[in-house]
C-alpha cells in the first residue's frame, strides 16, 4: 500500500509540473483582449490538442467564446472547427450525448462550406467517439472520414484518424489491419515531427501488440510513448499511459501491478476531470480485485464506478446518442432524397431544354434552309442576269472595238489615198513630163534617179500602211522592231551619222491601236528625216519612256537647229502636229544651236 501511495505521489508531482508548463490559458485570455475578433478566433482555434486536453474546463470557456465570435462575424468555417473541438472536449468530460450532438453539428456546418478535409476530420472524431456505443457505425464514420481526408491529401489531419481507426479495429479483433493503419499513421507522425502524435502512436501500437499476446513489444512501445509524453508534459497522454500499462499487465495476468497503474490513473483522472478515464479505471480495479477474491475492494471500486456511471445517466445518454444518430442519418437520407428529386427535376428540365433546343434547331434549320433556297434562287437569277448583261456588254465592246478598228482602218485608208495616191500621181506626172521635154543623157538619168528614189519612198510608206492595217493592236515591241528596221536602213544609206535607240526594259507592255501605231511611227520617221536633211546632224537619238501611265517619245539631234518662227509650217512640222492631234497627243519642239528635240507625250 505504501508503494502505491509513493508511486501516486511521484506521478502527481510530475503532472503538477506538467500542468504548470501548459497552464497558459490565463495569460492567453489577457492576450486575446488586445486582438480583433478575427484574430481572437484564429488564436483560440490554434490551441493544440495537448493544451486544451490538459485544462478541459478553461479550454471549454475559450472555445465557447470563439463560438460566439464566429457566429457574430458570420465565419462558418471557423465555427465548424470550434464546434468540433467543443465536441471533443465533451468526450473527456464523459458527456457523450453532447459530444455526438456537437460533432454532428460541426459536420453539417463544414459540409455546407464544402470543406472536405475538415469534414473528414469531424467524421473521424465522430466515429471514434461512438466506439463504446455502436462499433458498426463507428467503423462506418471513420472509413468515411479517411476517404475524405485521403481525397484532400491532408497528412496533418489524417494520421490521428488512421491511429484511432486502428484502435477500433482491435476492438473487433482485426489486429493485423489495426497495425497496418497504426504504423502508417506513425510514419506520417515521424515525417511531420509530431511529438504529441508520436506519444499516441506508440501507445496504440503497444495496445495492439498486447492484444496479439506480444507483451515484450507492447512494453517497448508503451515505454517509448511514456518517454515522449513526459518530455512534452502531456497530462492526458501520461494518464492514459497508466491505463495502457495496466491493460498489458492484466493480459499477462499480473493483476497486482495492474492495480497499481489503474489506481494512479484514477487519481490523475479525478484531478484533471477526465471522467471517462476515471470511470474506466474504477471498473477495471473492481475486476482486478475480484481476481484476488478481494471482495471488499472489488465492491468499493464497483460502487465508485456505478456512482460516476449513474451521474452521467448512461441509459438516457445512450438513448440520446441513438436519437441523434437516427436524426442525423434521417436528415442525411432526406437530404439525399431532396437531392435525388432535385436531380430528377433537373434532368427533366434538361430533357425539356434539349427537346426545346432540338425543335428550335429544327425550326431554325428549316427557316435557314428556306431563306438559303430563296437567296440561292435570287442569286441564281441575279447571276444569270449578270451573265446576260456581261455577254451583252462584251458584245457591245466587241462591236465598239470593231467600229473603232473600222474607223482606224478608214482613217488609214484615207491616209493611204491622200499620201500614197498623191505620191503615185506625182510619179505618173513626172514620167509623162519626160515625153514633152528634151533632156541630155545625164539630166535624164538624174531625173530617173529622183523618180526612183521617190517611188521607193512611196513603196515604203505603202508597206508601213499595210503593216498597220493588218494589226488590230500594236505593242511597243512591234513599234520598236519597226522603228529599229527604219533606223538600221537609215544607217546603211547615211554614212557619218550615229543613231541611238533607247527602249525601256522590265516594264508593263504598252498596247496601241493601229491608228496610234502608224501615226507615232510616221512622226518618228518625219523627225529623223528632218534631222538628216536639214539639221546637218551627226548624231540622232530616239528615246522611249513610260512615266505615270504616260508614254513619252523624244527624238533628239545635235544639228544646227532652226528658228521656229521662220519655219513653223515647213519641213513637215505641221504634218507632225496634225498626226499628234489625231491620237490626242501633245507635240513639243525645242530647238537651239546645239540641236533639236521633238517630244511626243500621250496616254495609251
Amino acid at each position: 500500500m505504501k508503494k502505491i501511495v509513493l508511486v501516486i505521489s511521484i506521478a502527481l508531482f510530475s503532472l503538477g509540473f506538467a500542468q504548470k508548463k501548459w497552464s497558459h490559458f490565463d495569460s492567453l485570455k489577457l492576450k486575446l483582449e488586445q486582438l480583433s475578433i478575427k484574430d481572437k478566433i484564429k488564436t483560440i482555434n490554434k490551441i493544440p490538442n495537448a493544451a486544451y486536453v490538459a485544462e478541459v474546463e478553461k479550454a471549454e470557456q475559450l472555445f465557447k467564446l470563439a463560438e460566439n465570435l464566429a457566429i457574430k462575424s458570420n465565419d462558418s468555417v471557423a465555427l465548424g472547427e470550434i464546434v468540433f473541438k467543443l465536441g471533443q472536449l465533451k468526450t473527456y468530460q464523459n458527456k457523450m450525448d453532447e459530444s455526438i450532438a456537437l460533432s454532428l453539428r460541426a459536420i453539417k456546418i463544414l459540409e455546407n462550406k464544402n470543406e472536405i478535409a475538415k469534414v473528414g476530420m469531424a467524421y473521424g472524431g465522430l466515429g471514434y467517439n461512438l466506439k463504446r456505443n455502436n462499433l458498426e457505425r463507428s467503423l462506418k464514420y471513420m472509413r468515411k472520414g479517411i476517404a475524405l481526408l485521403e481525397k484532400a491529401n491532408d497528412l496533418k489531419n489524417i494520421h490521428p484518424v488512421y491511429d484511432n481507426y486502428g484502435v477500433v479495429l482491435t476492438m473487433v479483433q482485426k489486429n493485423d489491419s489495426a497495425l497496418f493503419f497504426q504504423k502508417k499513421s506513425l510514419s506520417i507522425k515521424k515525417t511531420l515531427k509530431d511529438s504529441v502524435g508520436l506519444g499516441y502512436g506508440y501507445a496504440n501500437i503497444a495496445n495492439t501488440f498486447a492484444e496479439k499476446k506480444n507483451f515484450k513489444l507492447a512494453k517497448i512501445y508503451v515505454d517509448s510513448s511514456s518517454i515522449i509524453r513526459n518530455k512534452i508534459a502531456d497530462n492526458y497522454g501520461i494518464t492514459v499511459n497508466y491505463v495502457q500499462k495496466a491493460e498489458i499487465l492484466v493480459l499477462e495476468n499480473k493483476f497486482k501491478e495492474a492495480i497499481e497503474n489503474f489506481k494512479i490513473c484514477a487519481v490523475l483522472s479525478r484531478k484533471y476531470k477526465y471522467k471517462h478515464l476515471e470511470q474506466y479505471c474504477y471498473e477495471n480495479l473492481a475486476k482486478s480485485y475480484l481476481e484476488f477474491k478481494d471482495y471488499k475492494n472489488a465492491y468499493l471500486y464497483k460502487e465508485q464506478f456505478q456512482t460516476i456511471k449513474d451521474s452521467s445517466n448512461n441509459v438516457q445518454t445512450n438513448n440520446k446518442i441513438e436519437e441523434l444518430q437516427i436524426q442525423f442519418e434521417t436528415e442525411k437520407k432526406e437530404k439525399l432524397l431532396v437531392e435525388a428529386n432535385s436531380n430528377l427535376l433537373a434532368k427533366e428540365a434538361k430533357i425539356k431544354r434539349k427537346n426545346l433546343l432540338l425543335y428550335s434547331a429544327l425550326g431554325l434549320a428549316f427557316l435557314l434552309g428556306l431563306i438559303g433556297y430563296l437567296v440561292y434562287k435570287q442569286q441564281s437569277t441575279k447571276q444569270k442576269q449578270l451573265v446576260k448583261e456581261n455577254e451583252l456588254k462584251q458584245a457591245l465592246i466587241k462591236i465598239e472595238n470593231q467600229n473603232n478598228l473600222q474607223e482606224q482602218r478608214l482613217a488609214i485608208s484615207k491616209d493611204l489615198h491622200d499620201n500614197i495616191g498623191s505620191q503615185l500621181t506625182f510619179i505618173i506626172s513626172s514620167l509623162d513630163n519626160l515625153k514633152y521635154f528634151e533632156f541630155t543623157k545625164d539630166k535624164l538619168y538624174t531625173k530617173f534617179d529622183s523618180i526612183g528614189t521617190f517611188t521607193r519612198t512611196t513603196i515604203t510608206d505603202l508597206r508601213d500602211t499595210i503593216w498597220a492595217m493588218n494589226k488590230e493592236e500594236i505593242t511597243f515591241e512591234d513599234l520598236k522592231t519597226r522603228t529599229t528596221n527604219f533606223i538600221e536602213s537609215a544607217k546603211a544609206s547615211l554614212l557619218g551619222i550615229h543613231f541611238d535607240f533607247n527602249y525601256p526594259t522590265n516594264q508593263k507592255e504598252i498596247v496601241l491601236n493601229s491608228k496610234q501605231g502608224i501615226e507615232i511611227y510616221r512622226i518618228i520617221q518625219e523627225a529623223v528625216n528632218n534631222a538628216v536633211k536639214h539639221a546637218k546632224a551627226s548624231k540622232i537619238t530616239v528615246d522611249f519612256k513610260n512615266e505615270n501611265n504616260q508614254v513619252i517619245i523624244a527624238i533628239s539631234d545635235n544639228g544646227i537647229g532652226f528658228d521656229k518662227e521662220t519655219i513653223e509650217n515647213g519641213n513637215g512640222l505641221n504634218s507632225m502636229q496634225k498626226r499628234a492631234s489625231t491620237i490626242d497627243a501633245t507635240l513639243d519642239l525645242i530647238s537651239s544651236e546645239k540641236g533639236t528635240t521633238i517630244r511626243l507625250n500621250f496616254k495609251p
